[in-house]
């Protein structure tokens, strides 16, 4: 008889209340896409001409006896700002029942990074037309883990920094460039768009007044550049942040991924699948229960370890980004039970619009990946369109 898998336990099934799977049509399926697969003059200055995130990803050795690792492309590296890979990746996830890309987006005070992915790559893909696009600025610091030092603190590479005019040039950026996109993504017809950190603003903009002014300052931009408005989200994991982001005036806020386990004990460096699932039930009831418009998000599977120093001891001497855990035994399987229970959750939102981010496309240095691996082949994208269907 098969293993009985976490999410089937009958506690939990009472827990999201026997939900039937919210009907296909009744939602978006986003995906997080991180453009750090390809060269970039800033990234290139530091680490040498053609430098990108392959050199880490392939790099990366196992920690431990069956650790999966280096998690390695099918197709082998790739420059995903070239528009005929491009083209590949959106008929893979557009065939998977992938709607929308979730492109981080990196801006430090007018210097980008990473933006040839999206600008290069797919805008010019011949297919890019089946497939949405939303904005989703990184606004944090920019750190070198390239890989992290064996013994120093990460250094700094740009600091974020945020002021009202610097917002200003953000929307004028947008407007030009992507809202004028057929396929950008829009709710209510206005174009969606997102923070990833809602500290950093509180930091820099003076606190929730100034966030406030900052929030409804971007609306009047995008309106004098034409548009609408915006529908306006942020990143969190906390119910108590969703409050405070809505009463900033964000539309919405959903969750960048769930790493973690619901048992999982301090310091603990390896941490099943199975928790990490429950975990992620626990996280969208909490949301439900606070009444917040939420997007739930689904993790494919957590391992940072190509970021660290390829001699680093094993378990980890210090804690805290990029040193810490691995989540184990996250197979296709279990990925393609987690949508499914997503979509019963769904099910349970009355407001809409609804949507489910999936984390994500292809953060190879983060081990968590849709895209056909060497050792899953295109098992994580079958899982998925299963669970859609």
């Amino acid at each position: 008889m098969p293993r009985k898998l976490p999410l089937e336990d009958p506690a939990l099934t009472k827990l999201l209340k026997g939900a039937r799977p919210a009907p296909r049509d009744d939602f978006t399926v986003a995906c997080i896409y991180y453009p750090g697969f390809h060269p970039t003059p800033f990234m290139e200055a530091w680490h040498g001409f053609g430098w990108d995130e392959w050199d880490i990803t392939l790099r990366c050795r196992p920690r431990f006896k069956g650790h999966r690792q280096p998690i390695l492309p099918k197709w082998g590296p790739f420059d995903e700002s070239d528009p005929k890979w491009s083209a590949r990746e959106v008929e893979a996830a557009a065939g998977a029942g992938i709607d929308a890309w979730i492109f981080d987006w990196y801006w430090y005070s007018g210097v980008e990074i990473w933006n040839e992915a999206l600008d290069r790559g797919f805008l010019k893909a011949p297919n890019a037309s089946r497939m949405k696009f939303g904005l989703m600025w990184a606004n944090h610091t920019w750190q070198n883990n390239h890989p992290a030092s064996l013994t120093e603190a990460l250094p700094n590479l740009l600091p974020i920094r945020h002021c009202p005019e610097d917002l200003d040039r953000v929307l004028d950026a947008w407007s030009e460039r992507y809202f004028c996109q057929p396929n950008y993504w829009r709710i209510d017809g206005k174009p969606w768009c997102s923070f990833f950190l809602l500290s950093s603003l509180l930091d820099h903009l003076g606190g929730k007044a100034g966030v406030a002014r900052a929030v409804e300052r971007m609306r009047r931009r995008a309106e004098a550049n034409g548009e609408p408005g915006l529908h306006l989200a942020v990143f969190t994991g906390s119910p108590g942040q969703a409050r405070t982001a809505l009463e900033l005036g964000f539309d919405h806020v959903t969750t960048y991924n769930i790493v973690g386990g619901r048992n999982q004990q301090p310091a603990q460096p390896l941490v099943e699948f199975d928790d990490v699932m429950l975990a992620h039930a626990d996280k969208w009831l909490q949301f439900l229960d606070a009444k917040v418009p939420y997007w739930p998000v689904v993790t494919q599977g957590w391992d940072v370890s190509a970021r660290n120093h390829p001699y680093e001891p094993w378990p980890p001497v210090r804690w805290g980004w990029p040193w810490g855990h691995i989540v184990t035994d996250n197979t296709p399987e279990k990925f393609g039970q987690l949508v499914r229970a997503c979509r019963r959750f769904l099910a349970l939102q009355k407001a809409g619009p609804k949507a489910m981010v999936i984390n994500a496309w292809n953060e190879w240095t983060e081990g968590s990946v849709l895209l056909p691996t060497k050792d899953q082949g295109d098992g994580v994208l079958r899982a998925l369109e299963a669970a859609l269907r």
